[in-house]
Protein backbone atom coordinates (compact mmCIF):
# COMPACT_ATOMS: atom_id res chain seq x y z
CA UNK A 1 0.00 0.00 0.00
CA UNK A 2 1.50 3.50 -1.36
CA UNK A 3 1.38 6.12 1.67
CA UNK A 4 -1.66 8.05 0.30
CA UNK A 5 -3.84 4.81 0.77
CA UNK A 6 -2.38 4.01 3.61
CA UNK A 7 -3.68 7.74 4.67
CA UNK A 8 -6.65 7.62 3.56
CA UNK A 9 -6.92 4.47 4.75
CA UNK A 10 -6.66 5.83 8.55
CA UNK A 11 -8.68 9.12 8.09
CA UNK A 12 -10.54 11.08 9.64
CA UNK A 13 -9.30 11.29 13.35
CA UNK A 14 -11.97 13.07 15.58
CA UNK A 15 -10.42 14.35 19.24
CA UNK A 16 -13.08 15.41 22.06
CA UNK A 17 -11.57 16.93 24.94
CA UNK A 18 -14.16 16.48 28.17
CA UNK A 19 -14.00 16.89 31.85
CA UNK A 20 -13.34 13.69 33.79
CA UNK A 21 -16.34 11.78 35.16
CA UNK A 22 -18.00 10.22 32.81
CA UNK A 23 -18.84 6.24 33.21
CA UNK A 24 -17.34 4.10 30.20
CA UNK A 25 -20.91 2.84 28.96
CA UNK A 26 -21.04 7.14 28.59
CA UNK A 27 -18.01 6.94 26.97
CA UNK A 28 -19.16 4.65 24.51
CA UNK A 29 -22.06 5.76 23.50
CA UNK A 30 -20.19 8.92 22.53
CA UNK A 31 -18.07 7.27 20.47
CA UNK A 32 -20.52 5.19 18.88
CA UNK A 33 -22.61 8.14 17.94
CA UNK A 34 -19.76 10.03 16.59
CA UNK A 35 -18.71 7.35 14.73
CA UNK A 36 -21.73 7.23 13.02
CA UNK A 37 -22.38 10.80 12.35
CA UNK A 38 -18.63 11.00 10.58
CA UNK A 39 -19.11 7.61 8.55
CA UNK A 40 -22.85 8.66 7.42
CA UNK A 41 -21.80 12.50 6.47
CA UNK A 42 -18.19 11.52 4.85
CA UNK A 43 -19.85 8.36 3.32
CA UNK A 44 -17.37 6.14 4.59
CA UNK A 45 -17.11 2.70 5.98
CA UNK A 46 -17.17 3.15 10.00
CA UNK A 47 -13.75 1.34 10.52
CA UNK A 48 -11.92 4.28 8.83
CA UNK A 49 -12.92 6.69 11.38
CA UNK A 50 -10.64 7.16 14.77
CA UNK A 51 -12.37 8.74 18.23
CA UNK A 52 -9.85 9.83 20.72
CA UNK A 53 -11.32 11.16 24.16
CA UNK A 54 -9.16 13.37 26.43
CA UNK A 55 -10.37 13.98 29.75
CA UNK A 56 -9.29 17.19 31.07
CA UNK A 57 -8.85 17.90 34.75
CA UNK A 58 -10.64 20.77 35.55
CA UNK A 59 -7.74 22.32 36.85
CA UNK A 60 -6.07 22.06 33.20
CA UNK A 61 -9.28 24.30 31.71
CA UNK A 62 -9.80 27.78 32.71
CA UNK A 63 -12.46 30.54 31.73
CA UNK A 64 -11.30 33.99 32.26
CA UNK A 65 -8.23 33.56 33.60
CA UNK A 66 -9.91 31.11 36.26
CA UNK A 67 -9.43 27.56 36.42
CA UNK A 68 -12.61 25.17 36.49
CA UNK A 69 -11.62 23.93 39.72
CA UNK A 70 -12.01 27.33 41.64
CA UNK A 71 -15.70 28.23 39.31
CA UNK A 72 -16.90 25.03 40.00
CA UNK A 73 -15.38 22.66 42.18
Amino acid sequence: MDPIERKESTMPTVQISLLPGRTPEKKEQLIVKVTDAVAEALQISKERVHIILYEIPKENIAHGGVPLSKINP
